[in-house]
């Protein structure tokens, strides 16, 4: 298996593809609440898809709707029947703006990279790599 997270299995249905909403698959209602799925969560979603009943699997990630609808890929006719599988919710955040900090935590992500860089202090070397050599092997 290529990536781990197919490995996992959260929860899995069969469905119709839809004809008129732009080739949707919806998570059904006992599913989601299964996996306590909120509406308007939008997160990414890991999933593996194939023809109900049998086939190979195809995996994919897409976002989900506010309606916890997802895109079906392109090589599966609108109207079909597929077996679905759920591996995975990806929350979808913006990693450049800043989040609700709470005590302690940094405002954005690349925050606590510079609060770690500003912890570390001054660096003793001077000379960049002028004086590798005598440096690493002493000579």
């Amino acid at each position: 298996m290529a990536n781990p997270h197919f490995s996992v299995v959260l929860a899995s249905f069969e469905a119709r593809v839809h004809n008129t909403k732009d080739r949707l698959i919806a998570i059904p209602a006992k599913v989601q609440t299964q996996l306590g799925l909120a509406p308007a969560t939008q997160h990414l979603v890991c999933y593996s898809i194939r023809p109900a009943g049998a086939g190979r699997w195809n995996h994919g990630y897409a976002k989900l709707t506010c309606d916890n609808e997802f895109a079906a890929p392109r090589d599966v006719p609108a109207g079909a029947d597929v077996d679905v599988k759920l591996h995975r919710f990806i929350p979808d955040a913006d990693a450049f703006a800043p989040s609700r900090p709470s005590v302690g935590t940094p405002a954005t992500a690349g925050a606590a990279l510079l609060a770690m860089a500003a912890a570390a202090g001054s660096d003793p070397r001077e000379d960049g790599s002028e004086r590798i050599d005598e440096e690493l092997y002493g000579r």
